[in-house]
């Protein structure tokens, strides 16, 4: 099939109301080999692009942090793109009418590894081994992923998102990092992602502190001994930077990318299929660690109303997310760093608020709730808050459930539920148990098994109202 054919129950040749331009279809190929899952028949794996353009006027796009700045075409309206992978079945009345979109954690996959209990988490899944005991298949799910990171590395399979930058801005960058060997180089983004750039490498302005504890006072290294790179992602010290010391470097870019584009590509995909193709009748949103953050954030923000006012996510599993949001919709955002307990120490992620109803907090004055900004109670979602022990540790998990001052409960609202998965860590634990960084082996618990009974429960309590487990936590 010839590359970029547009296919036409995907997609129109005029704008739509969601927001969706067209989407571009670079390939469609049979999952293994047309194999039979079950009632749900063959699959198909479908690559390719969703083109956007989105009314900066619109009330619902008012929410994207500097919409208001960016270029227009000539109709006025903002334009964007997302990569799109696509798992589903190949007669579609066949399905189950559910699609679970995966919000992509920095841009990969791990739905098929987690529900299907597939070895690896493969980014373009091919194999028998890629699709585990074809689970989700024979449930009839048509799986969904697009980007809405822009800046994941260019690799290979890796979902990102394309978006526009605002010229003319400049404003303060903050990298942080914590080398475990002697090194002289040290890029400015964070893990493998791709960096802010330095305006300028020779700003006399730009600050490189380092400390021994997180608390620790910050000391700054003279700007004669550090500078940046010749590519200006990276900064350097001949004399090397130190092991298991926090360096932090505060730096001058330019021209941010439009990072709230993202959500708003989700929210805009979501609707085009529920209701310009109707090819699903429910739509769930499922995250990990970083993606389960951004759900949670994406529904304070107010992004489960799309422009006609209508409801995208029906259900959210938002799993081991903790009381977490994160950096997905401000001027110079860096989605990926997460004020995690060993690094981006201080990075705005654990924020007020943090339960679902509204809480009044005393320091600030400001009474707020996650789910206070929907619009109406018709938007909200079902929701699964999943959290392992870890994040009672590392991602402040018991603030979701908690009073602000500590003292009590908090009342948890009706379309919600709350489940720990007691002595779980951050991921499925694997048999035999291993041993990394820590001073223990790896817990080898593997709740895969519950996350599939949960994703069924979800799917019978928002298509027919049947309840799902009371929460346990």
């Amino acid at each position: 099939m010839p590359s970029r054919l547009l296919l036409a129950v995907l997609c129109f040749f005029a704008p739509l109301s969601a927001g969706v331009v067209r989407v571009e279809i670079q390939s469609r190929t049979d999952v293994l080999g047309g194999r039979s899952f079950g009632l749900a028949g063959p699959y198909e794996k479908i690559v390719g692009k969703v083109y956007f353009a989105v009314d900066p006027s619109n009330p619902n796009n008012r929410i994207i942090a500097d919409i208001d700045k960016a270029p227009r075409n000539a109709q006025g309206k903002v334009e964007f793109s997302s990569d799109l992978y696509l798992l589903r079945p190949k007669q579609a009345d066949r399905g189950n009418g559910a699609v679970l979109f995966e919000v992509s954690n920095r841009g990969g996959k791990s739905m098929v590894g987690m529900f299907n209990r597939a070895s690896g988490g493969s980014r373009d899944p091919a194999s028998e081994a890629d699709f585990g005991d074809g689970f989700l298949m024979q449930q009839g799910y048509t799986l969904a992923w697009l980007g809405w990171q822009w800046d994941p590395p260019e690799q290979p399979g890796l979902l990102r998102l394309y978006a526009p930058r605002v010229p003319g801005i400049k404003g303060l960058v903050r990298s942080e990092f914590m080398p475990t060997v002697t090194i002289t180089s040290q890029t400015l983004a964070d893990r493998t992602m791709i960096p802010y750039l330095v305006a300028d490498p020779n700003d006399a302005s730009a600050t490189l502190t380092v400390r021994d504890k997180i608390e620790s006072p910050r000391k700054t290294i003279p700007r004669s001994q550090w500078k940046f790179s010749a590519d200006r992602g990276h900064v350097e010290m001949a004399a090397g930077f130190e092991p298991h010391r926090i360096y932090e470097v505060v730096y001058t870019s330019e021209d941010p990318v439009l990072v709230g584009l993202g959500p708003a590509a989700m929210r805009d995909y979501l609707s085009y299929l529920k209701y310009e193709q109707k090819a699903v009748r429910r739509a769930y949103g499922f995250g990990v660690s970083q993606s389960g953050r951004f759900l949670r954030t994406f529904l304070y923000y107010g992004f489960n109303q799309d422009k006609g006012g209508r409801k995208v996510l029906d259900g959210v599993m938002a799993h081991v997310a903790g009381a977490g949001r994160g950096s997905f919709n401000h001027r110079f955002a860096q989605a990926s760093r997460d004020g995690h307990p060993y690094i981006n120490f201080f990075y705005p992620t654990d924020i007020f608020p943090f339960t679902d109803v509204a809480q009044n907090d005393p320091e600030t004055g400001v009474t707020d709730g996650l789910l206070t900004h929907p619009g109406s109670p018709e938007l909200l979602p079902k929701i699964f808050y999943t959290n392992s022990e870890y994040e009672y540790w590392g991602r402040a998990a018991s603030l979701i459930h908690t009073t602000v001052d500590g003292k009590t409960d908090a009342p948890l609202m009706d379309n919600v539920r709350i489940y720990l998965l007691a002595a779980g860590q951050h991921g499925p634990g694997a048999f035999p148990p291993t041993q990394t960084i820590g001073q223990q082996r790896n817990n080898p618990l593997d709740y895969r098994w519950a996350m599939k009974a949960l994703l069924l429960a979800m799917d019978r309590w928002t298509a027919d109202g049947t309840a799902p487990p009371p929460s346990r936590y």
